[in-house]
């Protein structure tokens, strides 16, 4: 059996355009230039952050039960991170273990400490700790 000319040219195309989409998607994941994340604390709304390229900083936040202890939320060059809570606090370490995170698909969850940090599309939304998938 042999490819005809058409069977090539029709290959060709497929892998073109593949590339042509693929490169598409690279250009819409980078997403806007301000950006906001969402924290939740036992399905609790705690805050926003809103942040950019440039913004460097630490902020805290408080869970537990009744609040008394206290997380490290790192922001810089347009990334996310929670620093270690300690071994007491998060026996394994997962979500610090989670390291940077800077894409809209991507989260940090603690589950010992029902915190959820994850980016958010719209600034004052609270957004809904459900994903699309769960819809």
């Amino acid at each position: 059996m042999r490819l005809t000319f058409y069977d090539k040219l029709f290959a060709s195309l497929i892998v073109v355009f593949s590339l042509v989409l693929f490169v598409i998607n690279f250009q819409l994941a980078a997403g806007p230039a301000q950006r906001y994340i969402s924290v939740h604390v036992d399905n609790q709304f705690v805050m926003e952050i809103s942040f950019d390229e440039s913004t460097e900083r630490q902020l805290t936040f408080p869970f537990g039960p009744d609040g008394e202890h206290t997380a490290v939320l790192e922001i810089a060059e347009g990334r996310v991170r929670l620093l270690d809570m300690g071994r007491a606090l998060c026996p394994n370490g997962i979500c610090s273990g989670t390291g940077w995170i800077s894409r809209d698909y991507q989260s940090i969850v603690c589950v010992p400490n029902r915190i959820i940090i994850a980016f958010s599309d719209r600034q004052g939304d609270g957004m809904d700790v459900v994903d699309g998938v769960t819809h």
